[in-house]
Formats: structure tokens, C-alpha cells, sequence
């Protein structure tokens, strides 16, 4: 595959625009960045990735902090001045120090004060997974990038679909093919699809009693038993505070957080298919479907485990 042609492929998403500041070895570094994203509410992780032939990638394999500034609409001239290579790019830039002294600016739609946590290889990328410190944000709308450049709000549009119309089959079979290289990884490690439904809810939510993720599985048609908490804390993935709340241990955090960046990889794959316009179009409709079934469908819902094994089933076959 063309590297330029995935590129391009690629550019059809739509991200924010961050710039990412640290200090290393008397100097501060600043770089424009969009691979940013969210991890973990509890504990609050972030990550974002830079390219192992950037220039700037010794300095934040060695530093244990940096900070990631989400930039508002009005910072486009802001954000090409930290991508620019070869210059000073603090020169007249108002900003004040973070944790060890890390450059923080000013004005920004939000800012995240960051640990280092994890790095990973991500082929010709390093992704760097961090501990949120301290943060601030604002309600400035964040500046926007699509295709290689600065985008604009976008709004509905788009194509019609194709000619298979079995609505069940189609969104059953999209959320299936979607998450099922997730799904066996996961099982790889032990995990069931329920505990993997389960993990992401602790993980985004935080601690959470056995009741409280059942409620949040309950749309899933999932269910999490005692003999589902035992297995998995004797497996040393979770555990239980004094008030019987379930949290993740070290080792149930860490595969999380792999198989996390994997499904947003897989996630960011998908999407590429697709103009702004039709994604925003996709999410417009699917948000309007899922009202319409929660005002007018019955208490409960349907449990979907026997089309995913049916859909396993067919594509086996």
C-alpha cells in the first residue's frame, strides 16, 4: 500500500488540533499534533503519537511530563507556528511553566497536564499514553483539521447507501466486523466479551459496584455474575474496595489500554470511507434512530448476543 494514498485516505477524518509542549535538557519543544486522543476517565488517561523520525523524538522518549493544548478556532496561525520546523517557536508566544517546567499556553480550548505513562511501538510511531495531573478547559469551538487542512463546522449531507436494506442485518453486521479483531484479541487474553464490555465501562466511568455496570450492560443484553468477579480477580485484573466498588488493577488497565488504541486504529480505518459531511450525516442518523427506539421501544432491550454469534457463524462458514 502507497503510503501517499493512505495518507490521503486517512486525511478524510476529521480531528482537532493540539500542540504538545514539553521541556528537555534546558530547551522547550512544541509541535502541532492531531493524533491526540482520550483513554481513561478513572484513572484519567490521554494519548497521542509522534513519528519516530520527528526530530523531536528523543526528548519525549526521556521526559516523564508534557502538557497537550486542545486549540480554539482563533489559533490557526498559532498551530502553523509550531509546526513550522527551524525556528523559535516560543519567540513572543505568552505562555507560563507546568510540572517540571513544562511551557503551558495560554487561551486554549483546553490544556492537560500529563505523566508519562506508557510508551508503545505503533509502527513508524510512538504512542505516548499520559496521566492527566491537572487540566483546564474554556467554550471556545476548537480548531478543526480535515484533509490536509483547516476545516470549518460542517453540517448533514451525503449519498444515499447501498441496496442491502435489512436495517438489523446492516447495523449488526457493521458494529460486528468493526470490533471483531478487537474482540479476539481480547480473548487472547482471557477476556470474554462481556468482561471487555465491562472493563471499558469501569475504565470510563471509574469505580463502579457490580449493579452499576450491570445497569450500563443492560443495553448490551450483557450480563456480569459473581462468578465473573471472582474468576477475573483471581486472574489479578480487577478488585473490590471496602464499599464492594470494582476497579481495575495494573494488570487489567494495561491490555485495556492496548486494546483501546487498537479499536480507535480500527475505528479511524473505517471512517476513512467517508467524507466529513457523510460522517457527520452517519452519526446524525444513528443518534436519531437510538431516540426513536428509547421513546418508543419497551423496558429493556433485545439481547444481541444471538445475531453476533449468528454473524460469527456466517462468516466462519
Amino acid at each position: 500500500m502507497k503510503a501517499k494514498l493512505l495518507r490521503e485516505a486517512l486525511g478524510n477524518f476529521v480531528t482537532g488540533v493540539t500542540i504538545v509542549t514539553t521541556s528537555y535538557d534546558g530547551r522547550d519543544i512544541g509541535l502541532t499534533a492531531n493524533s491526540f486522543n482520550s483513554v481513561s476517565l478513572d484513572p484519567p488517561l490521554v494519548l497521542w503519537s509522534l513519528a519516530k523520525k520527528s526530530s523531536n523524538i528523543d526528548a519525549f522518549m526521556n521526559v516523564d511530563a508534557f502538557v497537550v493544548h486542545i486549540l480554539g478556532a482563533d489559533q490557526e496561525s498559532l498551530s502553523n507556528k509550531f509546526a513550522t520546523r527551524s525556528i523559535d517557536k516560543f519567540e513572543g508566544v505568552d505562555f507560563e511553566r507546568g510540572i517540571d517546567g513544562v511551557p503551558l499556553l495560554r487561551d486554549c480550548a483546553a490544556r492537560f497536564e500529563c505523566r508519562t505513562a506508557y510508551r508503545y511501538d505503533g509502527g513508524d510511531h510512538i504512542i505516548f499514553v499520559g496521566e492527566v495531573l491537572d487540566l483546564e478547559h474554556s467554550e471556545k469551538e476548537p480548531l478543526l483539521f480535515h484533509r490536509g487542512k483547516y476545516a470549518r463546522k460542517t453540517y448533514p449531507g451525503g449519498e444515499s447507501g447501498p441496496n442491502r436494506r435489512d436495517l438489523n442485518y446492516l447495523i449488526a453486521r457493521a458494529y460486528f466486523m468493526l470490533t471483531n479483531e478487537v474482540r479476539l484479541e481480547a480473548a487472547g487474553l482471557g477476556l470474554s466479551p462481556v468482561d471487555h464490555y465491562a472493563f471499558s465501562v469501569i475504565m470510563q466511568g471509574g469505580p463502579a459496584t457490580i449493579e452499576d455496570v450491570n445497569a450500563m450492560l443492560g443495553a448490551s443484553g450483557w450480563h456480569w455474575t459473581e462468578n465473573d468477579i471472582q474468576r477475573l480477580a483471581s486472574s489479578g485484573y480487577i478488585e473490590l474496595d471496602e464499599e464492594s466498588r470494582l476497579s481495575l488493577t495494573k494488570a487489567g488497565r494495561e491490555p485495556m489500554i492496548g486494546l483501546f488504541a487498537k479499536a480507535k486504529a480500527r475505528e479511524a480505518d473505517a471512517q476513512s470511507a467517508f467524507s466529513a459531511d457523510q460522517l457527520d450525516q452517519l452519526r446524525s442518523l444513528l443518534s436519531q434512530l437510538l431516540d426513536t427506539l428509547e421513546t418508543n421501544g419497551e423496558n429493556g432491550s433485545t439481547p444481541h448476543l444471538e445475531v453476533m454469534h449468528a454473524l460469527q457463524a456466517d462468516q466462519d462458514n
